[in-house]
């Protein structure tokens, strides 16, 4: 028995050698329950006895451990609980000591601690199975006597026996150093003597314990630092809790890169990008990129050239127009220097000044609005320069007859003739219209035809037409009537294509007599159309 503890002690102290912190120790307290010939044939604990050890459990991987274990109990049987046999009478104890060595399979992997994920989580059932050796000390008692009880009794059976353990657990982690679990598991045997009894018995089947308890472990070594369930030789990062996908290294923003090797440890990103994120898509990360939020091109830090004009959107003013730097990307299509949204003629290379628009004369009045284009003019002449038709040294666009010579003071206009003023004055008295009326009569359009040819000669005088009568009848009707024979004196003109800018006409009634009204010889002066060439505008 001596040398089989020594070697449970070499056996364990091995393992606490080589386990580098991945060892668990732990204790047992349970039952062990016999099944044999001196007990009922199921799996009942009506004759359970107390059982209690040590373990320690090495850690291979996340699911697989080696388990060794020393186990103390007693088991016991007696025919007074077995009623099917009641003359033989036998009952037995023995002590024992059992050492086993074990292979445990967990299902869900080692769990976290209870108090970071919930009992439920933490939960993981596990199944073992192994070799051991097993040292009974066995003492039976035959009430009767019989040949086959005598025949046990002298049997010489050894008290080292071959046992081997299977069963199933499950357990959790309190914390990240202390475990508790319930464990079952059936030892079998290759001996009919676990009780002492074969020949008085069913020698044809060996007998059975069972063993069943709770475990309590403790981690030596804290063999999971950052506890998050792998251990430390197997964690590629034991300071910083980790998946176990990712060997126990972090990945705080789940992106699937490691926070070892993300360069963007809070940020989810690519593994592209080092774990960076890139919000446009443009392969550029949005740490490096100056419009994260905008697909661009890495010759532009990752921002848009739309137009591919070789300018980056954000300092294009014409984003989607092709331009030139010197006009922040707007098009010049003529590159007179003026953008051609601001450009008038955008074909036509031009000036700043006029818009963009060329001046070929350089009289600073651009070509489309130049009337003499090719000549040096000035605004007041849409272009064209100061010209002396008439040669009356008055230039044409102050000279109000530019085609007829006269002198200054009279605006550029000859004055008219003495023969020319005898026919207005004639028109005068003899332009004759029907009595009370204002139909004129057929000589007098003779006369105005006259007036017509005088107008035609003197290019640039405009005629006033005032109407007047004499005081006979009511003064409203006289103006009304004076005004109607101007009219129709205007109208006769404007039928025979005078200008009709050129002529206005009033009518005065009796307001401006000539004659005397209360003479006949008076009034007739008085009945009159006058007709007045001038140069001024009426």
């Amino acid at each position: 028995m001596n040398k089989f503890i020594s070697y449970l002690a070499f056996f364990f102290t091995s393992l606490v050698m080589q386990a580098q912190g991945q060892l668990e120790s732990g204790i047992y307290l349970g039952y062990a329950n016999y099944l044999g010939d001196l007990v009922e044939p199921t799996f009942t604990f009506q004759q359970s006895e107390f059982s209690g050890g040590v373990w320690l459990r090495y850690n291979v991987s996340d699911k697989i451990n080696f388990r060794s274990s020393l186990i103390f109990g007693k088991i016991a049987g007696d025919d007074a609980n077995y009623n099917n046999n009641l003359t033989r009478a036998a009952s037995f104890e023995s002590p024992f000591i059992e050492g086993a060595l074990l292979v445990e399979y967990d299902f869900l992997g080692k769990r976290q601690p209870i108090k970071d994920v919930g009992i439920f989580k933490a939960v993981s059932p596990y199944i073992y199975g192994g070799l051991g050796l097993g040292l009974f000390n066995t003492s039976t008692q035959f009430s009767s006597s019989s040949p086959e009880s005598a025949m046990d009794l002298s049997e010489d059976y050894s008290d080292v026996q071959v046992v081997v353990p299977v069963g199933f657990g499950v357990r959790a982690n309190v914390n990240k150093s202390i475990s508790v679990g319930v464990d079952f598991g059936l030892r079998n045997t290759f001996t009919d003597y676990l009780d002492g009894v074969s020949h008085a018995g069913n020698s044809d089947n060996n007998d059975l314990y069972f063993i069943g308890g709770v475990a309590v472990g403790y981690t030596i070594g804290n063999s999971d630092l950052d506890n998050d369930g792998i251990v430390n030789r197997k964690d590629k990062c034991p300071e910083l809790p980790g998946p176990t996908k990712f060997g126990g290294c972090p990945d705080t923003d789940n992106d699937g890169i490691t926070d070892d090797e993300d360069q963007c440890p809070g940020q989810p990103g690519t593994a592209r990008l080092d774990g960076c994120p890139d919000r446009d898509a443009d392969g550029i990360a949005d740490q490096y990129d100056d419009c994260p939020d905008n697909a661009g091109i890495r010759r532009f830090g990752g921002c848009p050239d739309t137009d591919n004009d070789g300018i980056v959107d954000l300092e294009d003013n014409c984003p989607d127009e092709p331009g030139i730097p010197s006009l922040n990307g707007c098009p010049d299509a003529d590159r007179d220097g003026v953008m051609d949204s601001k450009d008038a003629c955008p074909l036509e290379p031009g000036l700043m000044l006029l818009n963009g628009c060329p001046d070929t004369d350089h009289d600073g009045i651009a070509d489309k609005e130049d009337l003499c284009p090719e000549e040096a003019g000035n605004l007041v002449n849409n272009g064209c320069p100061d010209k002396d038709t008439d040669s009356d040294g008055l230039i044409d666009r102050k000279d109000r007859c530019p085609e007829l010579a006269g002198p200054a003071d009279n605006r550029g206009c000859p004055e008219i003739k003495k023969e020319d003023k005898a026919v207005l004055t004639y028109a005068m008295t003899n332009v004759e219209f029907e009595t009370g009326s204002d139909e004129l009569t057929p000589s007098s359009l003779k006369l105005l035809d006259k007036i017509i040819s005088l107008m035609k000669k003197y290019k640039g005088y405009h005629l006033r037409i005032n109407g007047h009568t004499d005081n006979i009848g009511e003064p409203e009707n006289n103006l009304l009537l004076s005004e109607k024979r101007a009219k129709a004196c205007y109208n006769y003109f404007f039928l025979k294509g005078v200008e009709p800018t050129l002529i206005t006409y009033a009518g005065y009634g009796e307001s401006n007599p000539i004659g005397d009204n209360e003479t006949e010889d008076g009034r007739m002066q008085n009945r009159r159309v006058e007709f007045i060439l001038s140069t001024e505008e009426f």
